[in-house]
């Protein structure tokens, strides 16, 4: 099983979601949790950021997570695919 830890950012934007897509969100969160590898996650490298990953959440947002161990990740952000980009970008 992968373990996770929420970031301060990430725990912020979920917020901010309508509640249909903060379940969402959260919902895909914990398939990550449990299987990685799930088709429908669509778990993959996010490039140009060393260490860092992104799934595929409903509603077109992206979960983006930085490796912190083997079998920790920590949830970096959360959001729109461009929304989430751009603040990528700025930090």
């Amino acid at each position: 099983m992968t373990r996770v830890q929420r970031s301060e950012r990430f725990d912020r934007e979920v917020r901010r979601l309508p509640p249909d897509r903060m379940k969402a969100a959260l919902e895909s969160v914990a398939k990550f949790i449990v299987e990685p590898a799930l088709p429908r996650l669509s778990f993959r490298p996010l490039k140009g950021h060393s260490g860092h990953f992104i799934i595929n959440g409903k509603h077109g947002d992206r979960i983006i997570l930085r490796k912190v161990e083997d079998d920790l990740y920590e949830l970096v952000d959360v959001g729109p695919h461009d929304n989430i980009y751009r603040r990528l970008d700025r930090r």
